[in-house]
């Protein structure tokens, strides 16, 4: 409401918009979250390939990854089916890779892959970045824990990899991040498969 000069105006403006739409995530995520630790089984269940969930994700990333200049490897075979809830196992691996994206260096790249062992499927994702620092390892999971994102400096809600793990255990299944012994992170997701 005071006077002031219309960059500042915009720049205020800005920065209020910025964080209301900061605000909004974070409610609709505890929203989405709560719900799902309230769900004791799944009310929806299909039979799903697990490619052309995995195909759905990565088309709905090529803009941030081409921004990034970050090359994909795929390593999924057609053939593996699972049972689930595809719009959680959407959110869910969007998430995982996302994270990849994240903290991933601009021009590296990171590498999906899946197979079977014994009666999972294991998923892997993989990137370049830094690491998860010694002393969020055992924090990585916990709701509102977030790291810095190297790119902006910011945080996320820090809801995303407690999702992540609820709708893993939803489908039978779990997750494990940890760092690689070269540089980076490797996310598994195992799944039961059909």
């Amino acid at each position: 409401e005071e006077k002031m000069p219309p960059e500042r105006r915009l720049r205020f403006l800005s920065n209020i918009r910025h964080e209301t739409n900061r605000i909004q995530e974070i409610v609709d995520r505890m929203l989405e979250l709560s719900a799902l630790e309230n769900q004791k089984i799944l009310k929806k269940m299909e039979r799903l390939s697990f490619s052309s969930v995995i195909q759905t994700v990565i088309e709905s990333k090529q803009a941030i990854l081409s921004k990034k200049k970050l090359q994909l490897a795929v390593d999924v075979p057609d053939h593996i089916m699972v049972r689930g809830d595809s719009f959680l196992l959407h959110q869910a691996i969007s998430n995982l890779i996302q994270n990849a994206i994240d903290f991933s260096p601009a021009n590296s790249s990171i590498r999906l892959s899946a197979r079977v062992e014994g009666p999972l499927l294991v998923f892997d994702i993989e990137d370049h970045g830094d690491g998860i620092p010694g002393f969020a390892i055992q924090k990585i999971f916990d709701k509102f824990f977030s790291l810095q994102r190297p790119d902006s400096g910011e945080k996320s809600t820090g809801l995303g990899l407690n999702f992540v793990k609820e709708v893993a255990h939803l489908h039978g299944g779990d997750i494990v991040l940890e760092n690689r012994d070269t540089k980076g992170v490797r996310a598994s997701l195992t799944l039961p498969i059909l």
